[in-house]
């Protein structure tokens, strides 16, 4: 074996050693990326499907805010003005994740819609249909 032949044997392991490296943290996003977009999903996607359930055209949004007080939301975000409650969903890739809004007049809730992020007027095929009379011009 010659003198450069045993140089280089150390830069082919560095090499090597740098594209499995590479390779792991490739999977490794890969994976979490999948398991994050379907599993936790899924999950937000049944808290969001629970606050659609006690959520009633004709009650209040004041008692709508207690009972979902008492829900499990640790995979969802939720934002509330005077009118409205809109709960959505962790961001997931084609911006497929479920939004729930819930639309009121006179603190009376008048609309559960479930859409996507892309659009207020794509409904998800397995979300429920929509309660009351929503419009899409929120």
């Amino acid at each position: 074996m010659t003198s450069s032949d045993k140089s280089a044997q150390p830069r082919e392991k560095i090499f090597t050693l740098g594209n499995t490296i590479v390779m792991l943290l490739f999977l490794g996003v890969i994976y979490f990326l999948f398991f994050h977009g379907f599993v936790f999903a899924n999950a937000a996607n049944s808290q969001l499907l629970a606050i659609y359930e006690v959520a009633e055209v004709g009650g209040s949004l004041r008692e709508l805010d207690e009972k979902v007080a008492t829900l499990p939301q640790s995979w969802i975000s939720a934002s509330a003005s005077q009118d409205s409650r809109i709960f959505s969903a962790p961001l997931q890739f084609g911006a497929s994740e479920w939004i729930l809004r819930i639309k009121a007049e006179a603190g009376l809730i008048t609309c559960v819609r479930i859409h996507t992020a892309d659009s207020i007027r794509f409904h998800p095929e397995a979300a429920p249909p929509d309660k009351g009379e929503c419009s899409f011009e929120w």
